[in-house]
């Protein structure tokens, strides 16, 4: 019996402990946003500039809402970033030929030329990352995934 448990009363422990891991969760957040605007910074990105530029790089000419839940904000978040972009020759507006109330985000010319001079988050991760074996990460994935899903049962939404 570990430490932690020997001191748990009524659930308290488990309580301590999720409190710790989000402790590290914030952390390892705050390292990965601060690596991500060391890369970024070259081409005068934001990092939810880049965050967007890569879900359009998947598949280009997404509506706003997309956007917004793939990058985990509001609409109207992403509708400050989108109008910064436009400014800056990254993304256009286009009506959505599908739904005529909607618009896409599509990239310009100079959006899409952006990819190949900033390097994949893969390539950034792997050399902060090391040391992890496929099983590693499939087990870490799978207990976050968790940890979210737990956060949907008591009423909050997913991003």
């Amino acid at each position: 019996m570990s430490e932690h448990d020997s001191n748990c009363e009524n659930g308290t422990c488990e309580t301590l402990n999720f409190s710790e891991i989000f402790q590290l969760i914030n952390i390892l957040n705050k390292k990965y946003e601060k690596l991500q605007r060391r890369v970024v910074k070259s081409e005068n990105l934001t990092p939810p500039q880049y965050s967007i530029l890569m879900e359009l790089w998947k598949s280009d000419g997404k509506q706003f809402k997309d956007l917004a839940s793939a990058c985990c904000c509001s609409p109207s978040t992403i509708t400050g970033i989108i109008d910064t972009m436009e400014k800056n020759d990254l993304v256009h507006r286009e009506n959505n030929p599908e739904d005529r109330r909607s618009l896409l985000v599509k990239l310009t010319e100079k959006g899409k030329e952006i990819k190949s001079k900033t390097p994949p988050i893969k390539i950034i991760l792997k050399n902060c990352c090391e040391g992890f074996t496929s099983e590693d990460l499939e087990q870490l994935t799978s207990l976050l995934n968790k940890l979210s899903d737990s956060f949907e049962l008591n009423g909050l939404e997913k991003c």
